[in-house]
């Protein structure tokens, strides 16, 4: 989800932006049986006949990871930030640092009203008596609204399967396969299921900032250089842990 004032993402530079759909996720499945030799012809025929090439030219980018990069871009740019680095409350309109300035710069797409009223209502941000906008939070809390929770599990559901299918599809070794590792329990104690929480919260997520803030840098460095010499990727980076729990008795 990272930004820069030199953003490189725009309407005419990646094509039209569209959100992750059930349609996409079985889509990719049936491609993906297509490759492990599985037979599913007997279900989801509704989507058999969809275009991969027309799906994959148009870029996944989901209002979920909007708010995200939004978020981070204020986190981020040095006009939006006080002397101790922290991200300073602003307004809606003005000349420079305002919240549609960088909303507009950010994610071009999206009506910069529609978007605060999106963050207020997840209570990403605050706005006070003085109508200043402060910002509450750096990552989008998305399984607090059923709508960015569905949105974003389907995108991160799109992400796997393509990790899965690269590396399916690419010779193993280190530097063609992309980075996918599990740590997998199968006795873990539940008493201890609240530490592990913990520990994943604080833990993943300074990695994803580490990662964020390594890729806003260079994304800066990227807008110096032609585009006709730099390819530009949409990357994604997640963090997740699932619990299989037992059958109740």
């Amino acid at each position: 989800m990272a930004s820069s004032p030199d953003k490189l993402r725009t309407a005419s530079s990646v094509g039209a932006l569209r959100e992750v759909t059930i349609d996409d996720i079985i889509k990719s499945l049936l491609d993906l049986f297509a490759t492990l030799g599985v037979d599913a012809s007997h279900f989801a025929k509704r989507v058999a006949k969809l275009d991969s090439v027309t799906l994959d030219s148009r870029r996944m980018y989901s209002h979920a990871a909007a708010i995200g990069e939004l978020l981070t871009a204020w986190y981020e740019d040095t006009q939006y930030l006080d002397k101790s680095g922290n991200p300073l409350p602003i307004r809606m309109n003005g000349n420079r640092t305002s919240f549609a300035q960088l909303a507009n710069r950010v994610v071009p797409n999206l009506d910069a009203r529609w978007l605060l009223s999106q963050l207020e209502r997840v209570r990403a941000v605050a706005i006070d008596e003085n109508r200043l906008i402060h910002i509450k939070m750096r990552s989008l809390p998305v399984y607090e609204d059923k709508r960015l929770a569905t949105q974003h599990t389907l995108t991160s559901l799109e992400g796997f399967i393509r990790t899965l299918r690269h590396n399916l599809d690419s010779a193993p070794s280190n530097s063609e396969q992309l980075f996918h590792r599990i740590a997998w329990n199968g006795e873990f104690s539940s008493k201890d299921l609240p530490k592990l929480k913990i520990r994943m919260k604080r833990n993943g997520q300074n990695f994803l900032e580490s990662c964020d803030n390594w890729m806003t840098h260079k994304s800066k460095s990227s807008a110096r250089i032609s585009k006709r010499r730099n390819k530009l990727l949409q990357v994604s980076i997640g963090v997740y842990m699932s619990i299989d729990r037992p059958p109740r008795l």
